[in-house]
């Protein structure tokens, strides 16, 4: 029992040392910080009861062990010598003996382990967004000395975290389960260890909706639960190893799974005069069932797209017909243009953006909703786009009103 109330003192003491600003300097407090074991009723250690002569006993003789062997100091309580210990501390000449006693690895040496891990990655991950990640988690945590809440605090948790984000990348997407294998060799362990963080960390440093749903941010990266189904409507073929499929007798369209995309050749048909991309899914069933002409291919955009349907894109972009142009209809907001750089700069550099301007805002601004500064400091950066030097004037009359508009309220 002395040996369990001398690592119970001992790991409290070491807690706060490492929670201290000496600690992130990397030195010794400059003062003591005493643990009170009694002071007037009042007491850091709540297991030390003067009432109970067994448990104060016991503590009282571990405190004096420790202090035999120059782990600790400590003082009694003014006019009770040899009866009851006000409080105790820690000698830091004798650090690294308690960091073995109590069989803990210091949380500095931890910090730098996981921050050559986070080097590596940053070195070498095939994903921009992953090495960011790595570079700003791999500061904070040599300005901290400490992973605090920025990597999980088990060594085997951490380790999966890591090497999962180093096996992202690549446009093919990849099933949870098989990503899962692949890495571990297990196929629920991605689930159990490494999923909701990831998520966590993709919906911070890649998704740009304010509500990306988790599968939305997983699907950003690459992973999935099922295969990804793309939908459009219009005059599309695909020649598949057991056939081919002509999509133009569907009115109201028809999908295609990512696989059939890998193992599919697209064409469209020559009649096509304009591709039209539509983020929102209601404007979309709208669109194509009431204004939809016969020589335009609607595809429904969704969120911001992953990898795979980044690859699909590209070959609809691929199969073009000749004099055939790219538009699309995104909210006016900051996902909206968002969408707008990526499908200007990855899918084809003259898609024009559709009922996305400054009149749109004054013609619904009954309808148009407000924001707050850290958003309008995202808005603003957009304005450094040069992919978006055709939108300045919108989004400048965004930030100047105050206002931004989802494109189901056209449909109102």
């Amino acid at each position: 029992m002395s040996m369990d109330y001398k690592k119970k003192i001992l790991t409290q003491l070491v807690n706060w040392y490492e929670n201290s600003p000496a600690y992130v300097r990397g030195e010794p407090p400059p003062r003591r910080r005493i643990m009170r074991l009694y002071d007037n009723g009042k007491t850091d250690f709540s297991i030390y009861d003067i009432e109970n002569h067994i448990a104060r006993k016991d503590i009282n003789q571990a405190v004096l062990d420790m202090a035999e062997a120059g782990l600790v100091g400590y003082e009694w309580m003014r006019g009770q010598r040899d009866h009851i210990i006000a409080g105790v501390w820690l000698c830091f000449d004798k650090i690294d003996h308690i960091y073995a006693l109590l069989k803990r690895t210091p949380k500095d040496s931890v910090a730098e382990e996981a921050a050559a891990a986070l080097e590596r990655l940053r070195d070498s991950s095939a994903e921009q967004w992953v090495a960011d990640w790595a570079f700003e988690t791999l500061q904070e945590i040599r300005k901290k000395r400490s992973i605090g809440n920025a990597l999980p605090s088990d060594a085997s948790e951490r380790d999966d975290l890591l090497k999962a984000l180093s096996r992202l990348g690549g446009e093919t997407e990849t099933l949870e389960r098989v990503f899962s294998i692949r890495c571990f060799g297990d196929s629920k362990r991605f689930e159990r260890t490494v999923k909701s963080r990831l998520i966590r960390i993709i919906k911070k440093h890649l998704a740009v909706e304010e509500n990306c749903t988790d599968e939305a941010a997983l699907r950003l990266a690459g992973l999935s639960r099922y295969p990804e189904q793309f939908e459009f409507s219009g005059a599309i073929m695909i020649k598949l190893p057991r056939g081919d499929i002509d999509y133009s007798a569907l009115p109201y369209g028809g999908a295609l799974t990512n696989e059939d995309v890998n193992i599919g050749s697209l064409s469209i048909a020559p009649s096509i005069k304009r591709i039209f991309s539509i983020e929102n899914k209601a404007n979309y069933t709208e669109y194509i069932r009431k204004e939809k002409p016969v020589d335009e291919l609607v595809l429904f955009h969704g969120g911001q797209y992953s990898p795979a349907k980044r690859l699909f894109l590209q070959k609809i972009v691929a199969a073009m017909p000749e004099n055939c142009s790219f538009s699309h209809w995104g909210d006016i907001d900051f996902g909206g243009f968002s969408m707008l750089v990526r499908l200007r700069r990855e899918i084809f550099p003259n898609v024009r953006p559709y009922l996305m301007g400054k009149s749109e805002l004054i013609k619904y601004a009954g309808l148009c909703a407000k924001f707050d500064k850290r958003y309008a400091d995202k808005l603003s950066a957009l304005l450094q786009q040069p992919e978006l030097a055709d939108c300045a004037e919108c989004i400048e009359y965004m930030l100047e009103n105050n206002i931004r508009l989802e494109q189901e309220a056209m449909l109102v």
